[in-house]
């Protein structure tokens, strides 16, 4: 009647409300992103949690284990802030008074590392540093010179740092009653225990990853901060600080803390960059096949191609966040997918389907 094909309008009707919740999505992206982080916290903190909870006696109060975890917690970040923070902040404020001393060098670190086969060109590559230099500048020195200040005089920067934390310990008081509200949600339809399979899977790849990079990235501080600190490198705590955030961030994490580390390094004056390198190489391979494949275990079972798709897609979507988030959201899709293809291979319809004709 009149044209209208019912299959189709409903087609284009489910197109319609995906595309407008894409867009809801999208304009509450600072909300979701506050939301998100309060997962993977409450997911990183559960096992101490659940720890807490069998060590006390059985009467007493459920919110006391996530109560007292989240607050030794937060009275270990103060106190590694008071500790390390400090150092950090006044070697990021010294690098921001030095850096345009820094810069200014270029040229000299052009002719003593340039090797010889790249001399033809090096008026080419000498303009080339000077305006990324300058470019370099313009968004270092401001971002340096705040960090020398404090973040914390950033109001926004605050609040989520409150907030994230308040939100992680209401996920882990509700958790248990999320999952179960899920799956009945969808045990009407006969979907009860492939939802409650997918959660389970979920909430051990949650789990399993965010303690994994967690682990990672302290192990990268530390041993990056003691070796440092042995062989003389300039603002020793400021680089290993930023190689260690850029640990959370999948594949390019640690070249980009490498090429940070021995840039400032050489701009300093630093003469041993040969050995920064070998450090580096040799911490690496170590992480690689020793201590990653320990702390993912099989947890997280992905085509290295398919990380770095998703790195890449991450970063042009969102920026750091979306390559931060873009390993345990492929993963995550990686469970649905599997979940639903045995579901689908087991279900009586394709039973039938395939049963042989007597």
């Amino acid at each position: 009647m009149l044209g209208l094909d019912a299959r189709a309008a409903r087609a284009t009707w489910t197109v319609a409300v995906v595309l407008l919740a894409l867009e809801l999505a999208w304009l509450a992206r600072t909300t979701i992103l506050v939301f998100a982080l309060a997962v993977l916290l409450a997911y990183l903190l559960s096992p101490l949690v659940q720890l807490v909870s069998g060590l006390l006696p059985a009467r007493a109060p459920k919110v006391a284990p996530a109560a007292l975890v989240y607050l030794a917690g937060a009275g270990a970040v103060v106190g590694a802030a008071l500790v390390v923070g400090t150092r950090i902040v006044s070697e990021a404020a010294e690098l921001a008074s030095k850096l345009p001393e820094l810069l200014s060098t270029r040229d000299i670190l052009l002719d003593r590392y340039l090797p010889s086969v790249f001399w033809p060109y090096k008026e080419e590559i000498r303009s080339t540093l000077a305006a990324q230099a300058e470019a370099g500048k313009e968004l270092l020195l401001p971002a340096l010179t705040g960090l020398g200040k404090g973040l914390l005089s950033q109001l926004s920067s605050v609040i989520y740092v409150i907030l994230v934390p308040i939100l992680a310990f209401l996920i882990q008081l509700s958790l248990r009653d999320i999952r179960a509200s899920v799956v009945n949600l969808f045990r009407g339809v006969g979907r009860g225990q492939l939802v409650r399979d997918i959660l389970s899977d979920i909430d051990a790849l949650l789990g399993l990853y965010m303690r994994a990079v967690f682990l990672l990235a302290l192990a990268v501080f530390v041993s990056h901060t003691l070796f440092f600190g042995v062989v003389g490198v300039p603002y020793s705590a400021l680089l290993a600080g930023v190689c260690g955030l850029l640990e959370f961030v999948p594949v390019v994490g640690w070249l980009s803390g490498m090429v940070i580390t021995i840039s400032v390094a050489a701009f300093a004056g630093y003469a041993h960059l040969g050995w920064l390198i070998v450090f580096f190489v040799a911490y690496r391979l170590f992480q690689d096949y020793v201590l990653q494949p320990y702390l993912y275990s099989a947890g997280i079972e992905m085509h290295p191609l398919a990380v770095l798709f998703g790195v890449l897609a991450g970063e042009h979507i969102a920026g750091i966040t979306g390559m931060f988030f873009s390993v345990p959201l492929l993963a995550v899709l990686r469970i649905l997918y599997r979940r639903g293809w045995e579901a689908s291979v087991a279900s009586p319809s394709a039973t039938r389907v395939q049963s042989p004709v007597p």
